[in-house]
């Protein structure tokens, strides 16, 4: 098992840090697009690769179900995964609905929303237990459950679940997000990303 960084920006590096200092002894590979400077990354198990994260997450033979990976790119990159393994889906309109419900959202485009049970800046080492930590209040039912039980006519609603892993890092097994895709029928689906308090929700069409 390994720890796949799908982004080396500064969420990617402070993942790829906490991660090796917690498990010294695991593998991990990083993906961006921009390239490194192998000393940046500051440990001997990482496998550096300049490249897509999505074309890489699809393509690489090395890559097995039980490694698990941390999206650290500026898009949603279970929907994008989806996009590119099923030709005949796109993204299509998200409903106004879905941004009525959804707490604190904000609409990346017109396909996708990211949303928040918190509407302050979050610290980066949160370590997600039942009381916020800003707040010190008793946190609300889990967001990747309430997305789970929207009701949005028209479409099926998918959640794919992120994990903590440490304080401030999470991510989600590769088998999980490739049977995720393989439960995707035809027709329009929502697929969310979330975890006990942020999402990213995304509209796509599979004909």
């Amino acid at each position: 098992m390994k720890y796949v960084i799908a982004g080396y920006g500064h969420f990617g590096k402070i993942a790829l840090k906490r991660l090796a200092s917690a498990f010294g002894g695991a593998s991990f590979m990083v993906i961006d697009p921009k390239g490194f400077d192998q000393t940046d990354l500051g440990h001997s198990t990482v496998t550096a690769i300049k490249g897509d994260a999505v074309s890489v997450l699809c393509d690489a033979p090395e890559l097995n179900d039980t490694d698990v990976i941390l999206p650290m790119v500026p898009f949603h990159l279970a929907a994008a995964y989806l996009l590119a393994r099923r030709p005949s889906a796109r993204g299509t309109a998200l409903p106004d609905s879905v941004a009525a419900a959804a707490p604190n959202p904000f609409r990346l485009n017109e396909s996708t929303l990211a949303c928040s049970r918190a509407d302050f800046l979050c610290p980066d080492d949160c370590p997600a237990g039942d009381q916020c930590t800003v707040t010190g209040q008793p946190r609300d039912e889990p967001l990747y459950a309430f997305l789970a039980r929207l009701v949005v006519p028209g479409f099926q609603v998918h959640v794919q679940r992120s994990y903590q892993l440490l304080p401030g890092v999470g991510g989600y097994p590769l088998g999980e997000l490739r049977e995720f895709t393989r439960r995707i029928h035809a027709g329009a689906s929502i697929i969310a990303t979330a975890c006990t308090c942020h999402g990213i929700l995304t509209a796509i069409e599979v004909r």
